[in-house]
């Protein structure tokens, strides 16, 4: 007779067993070799900006460039598994946002014309990580989209399916069909600090309009800069947004926005051009300094937008910074970057919007 320790033994083989058997081993492509959305260059890369604007934006734009919010992966599959292999370039992590929204992957499916969250793929506490993201699949053709992380680089990225199964070039061409949208902002725009990169307000925008984003937001440092400016002129966008006050000091905003419009208007005549205002922090209802400052900065993005209008700008558009966040003062994390419900409501507040500005284009 088997004695406990042998049985036991016995058992846990078993249970190993099961579980390989469970998760079977991935053949990994490359993911450049399928569609990348959400950046406006051709080089091999996950970055924001081509190289040659190391010179000539600001170190800490550089940096935040080479951060992957926004960009996408598109492929269809009939894998029954889907996993990852990524390596970031900077291992960053932060007190008030998730490592899985800083630097995990996000997979969703198409599924009755819609994008459909399948799972996270949670990054390691390592730089590389490896993930399991679909287990057990139906094995259906199905077209998919891969959200990459929003506060950290890429440095490589594999996607992985179960051996048997094909994984190729999508064939619907959604979200490769239209003219992206070009959103300069802030670290709110980058997606801070949304749980998973998905939940990032362009991330959500781009499944809800089915076009692509530039996410231009530099966390702390959009702010209205024409080197930026000079990058946006390369694009070939349907719209150009501007959401640049929360990190531009009041003094600087009239000056710089003006600058930045007739810039994009001398380079895109005929591109939409939408001013953001700055929405007010949860804080600034308790403390009148901070308050000021919202109101200052508003009034004068205010005051560019109508002396643009007066000197015969054209398609150039504004919306005020009241209601992106609801009324119970519960959309943020810390006070200021929206936590996944302020995401939600800042997507559903502009969306009209920009269906409206987008519309035909």
């Amino acid at each position: 007779m088997m004695n406990k320790t042998m049985l036991s033994l016995v058992a846990l083989l078993i249970c190993c067993g099961s579980l390989f058997a469970q998760t079977p081993a991935l053949v990994y492509h490359d993911a450049m070799t399928f569609p990348v959305i959400g950046k406006y260059h051709t080089e091999t890369n996950y970055n924001r900006l081509p190289a040659k604007y190391e010179k000539t934006v600001r170190p800490a734009v550089w940096a935040l460039s080479r951060n992957s919010a926004g960009v996408a992966i598109r492929f269809r599959t009939n894998a029954t598994t889907i996993g990852a292999r990524w390596k970031v370039l900077n291992n960053n992590a932060m007190n008030h946002m998730t490592a899985t929204g800083i630097r995990g992957l996000d997979l969703y499916a198409l599924v009755n014309h819609q994008w459909q969250f399948v799972n996270s793929a949670i990054p390691g506490n390592d730089a590389r990580s490896e993930k399991t993201i679909l287990k057990k699949g139906d094995g259906s053709w199905r077209e998919y989209v891969l959200f990459l992380p929003l506060y950290d680089g890429v440095d490589s990225l594999s996607i992985g399916v179960n051996t048997g199964a094909v994984i190729e070039k999508p064939q619907q061409s959604l979200l490769i069909d239209k003219k992206p949208i070009v959103y300069y902002g802030s670290s709110i725009a980058q997606g801070g600090c949304a749980t998973r990169p998905g939940m990032a307000y362009t991330n959500i925008l781009v499944r809800q309009l089915q076009r692509p984003f530039i996410n231009l937001g530099f966390s702390g440092n959009g702010m209205f800069e024409t080197a930026v400016g000079e990058a946006i002129c390369e694009t070939d966008p349907s719209l150009i947004v501007i959401d640049c006050n929360p990190n531009t000091a009041p003094e600087l905003i009239h000056e710089r926005a003006v600058k930045l419009v007739e810039q994009i208007r001398a380079c895109k005549p005929q591109t939409p051009v939408l001013l953001v205002e700055n929405y007010m922090y949860e804080h600034a209802y308790f403390e009148k300094d901070i308050h000021d400052i919202v109101f200052r900065k508003r009034a004068e993005l205010k005051k560019a937008y109508n002396d643009l209008k007066k000197a015969g700008v054209k398609n150039l558009h504004y919306i005020s910074g009241d209601g992106f966040l609801g009324a119970d003062h519960e959309g943020t994390v810390d006070g200021v970057h929206p936590n996944d419900v302020g995401m939600e409501r800042f997507a559903a507040h502009i969306l009209p919007t920009l269906r409206k500005l987008t519309k035909g284009l």
